[in-house]
């Protein structure tokens, strides 16, 4: 039980991330507006709000990965055999692979940069290798997820459904449910029936 509930606490952990930092964001930018109508302007605001919008969207974009969402052009794999479309799938996922390794190097070499030659923001006073280290993070997370989608789609051989296709037939079930509904309620009418 335990197992379980930790492995699907890591399996979202972007997904609460991201919860919690456009909350965050949110909150911090709505407290700006409430102080500059008082008079009192929160001079950090727009640092926090910034800093935490980017980190939103460098999770978000490992939490795409990992719901399979990230924008692709497939239509021509279509034309090919099953198997040429799966190497072609891998071949395009090893080169995202590599493009997300080049970014967590030099991420690293950044932060290492800014370790040996401090750089302070300018309303926090915060060093900005902390502000960095989103990118090793989310293209981590983002490799590890790209892994975890190709294990479960080609070896375990189950389909990961596109969220927005998810969204459509839901959508699709709720209108079928409520035109059921509504035709059963006019078959119990009185005034149907005579």
């Amino acid at each position: 039980m335990l197992k379980k509930v930790v492995l699907a606490i890591l399996d979202g952990v972007e997904s609460y991330m991201c919860q919690i930092l456009l909350a965050f964001f949110v909150l911090v930018l709505f407290l700006q507006i409430i102080m500059r109508e008082i008079g009192i302007p929160l001079s950090w605001s727009e640092e926090v709000s910034r800093y935490s919008f980017v980190w939103f969207v460098f999770f978000g974009a490992s939490y795409a990965a990992r719901l399979g969402a990230h924008n692709r052009v497939t239509l021509q794999f279509n034309l090919f055999p099953k198997w040429v479309s799966t190497v072609c799938f891998l071949l395009s996922d090893a080169v995202w692979l590599w493009f997300n390794a080049v970014l967590i190097y030099k991420g690293c070499q950044e932060i290492q940069f800014l370790r040996e030659f401090p750089y302070a923001t300018p309303a926090l006073d915060w060093q900005l290798w902390v502000v960095y280290l989103v990118f090793p993070l989310s293209f981590g997370l983002m490799s590890i997820r790209i892994i975890q989608v190709d294990y479960i789609k080609f070896v375990l051989g189950k389909e990961i459904m596109d969220p927005d296709k998810a969204a459509v037939e839901e959508s699709k079930k709720t209108f079928a449910h409520d035109d059921d509904s509504a035709s059963d309620e006019k078959e119990k009418s009185p005034s149907a029936s005579a």
